[in-house]
């Protein structure tokens, strides 16, 4: 069985469906804990109510960066995570994390990228830039973190058509339907042996 953990800042949808996934896969996978930096998140108040560990882990100028990356490591250790599964996460994660847990945390980005991509790229940021740039489709995107923000190895995409009279909110609801179905379906190939790596690409085996 593989123990996972959620990284999420906000509302916490995706981190909702792969709790759901969890559940009816609990010979599999356990989805062991949330981390979050931020409190007040609705990621957090799902977590509260239905028993979820979680874990609020915040850097600031006042704490110092060694620490940080320590209480992080530890935590995942006592937990015994086994995978790592972004979900709105923030906040960029720590190189001794990826190190650590080399090709074995995920992140879904709502864009087909590497267009829409890095630093301030997230939430409606990004969908109001689809829209202002006039492309006709964007997507979800699946891949493995590195050191970079967005850069990781692709694993998985999905195009979502942009429509005429989309607003950003219209075309973010379109994409998180997207996101909702695919994360799951991602992580259940990984669980089941499905995904393999040719030199530094990631690859899904045929069934």
């Amino acid at each position: 069985m593989l123990n996972l953990c959620v990284f999420a800042s906000g509302s916490g949808s995706n981190f909702v469906e792969l709790n759901k996934f969890a559940i009816k896969n609990k010979t599999k996978i356990f989805l062991k804990l949330l981390i979050s930096n931020n409190s007040n998140c609705g990621a957090v108040d799902y977590a509260k109510k239905n028993q979820i560990d979680y874990k609020i882990i915040k850097f600031s100028r006042v704490v110092d960066y060694s620490i940080y990356v320590y209480e992080m490591l530890n935590c995942l250790k006592k937990n015994d995570i086994h995978l790592i599964a972004l979900a709105g996460y923030l906040k960029k994660i720590p190189i001794e994390i990826i190190e650590k847990y080399n090709r074995k945390i995920l992140n879904i980005h709502p864009s087909l990228l590497p267009k829409f991509g890095g630093k301030g790229y997230y939430g409606m940021n990004v969908h109001k830039a689809v829209i202002e740039s006039g492309l006709k489709k964007t997507g979800v995107t699946i891949h493995f973190v590195d050191k970079e923000y967005d850069k990781g190895p692709i694993l998985y995409q999905q195009e979502v058509p942009v429509l005429d009279e989309d607003t950003e909110k219209d075309l973010a609801a379109r994409v998180l339907k997207v996101e909702h179905k695919i994360y799951k379906r991602i992580i259940k190939l990984l669980i089941n042996n499905r995904i393999e790596w040719v030199g530094d690409k990631p690859i899904i085996k045929e069934s």
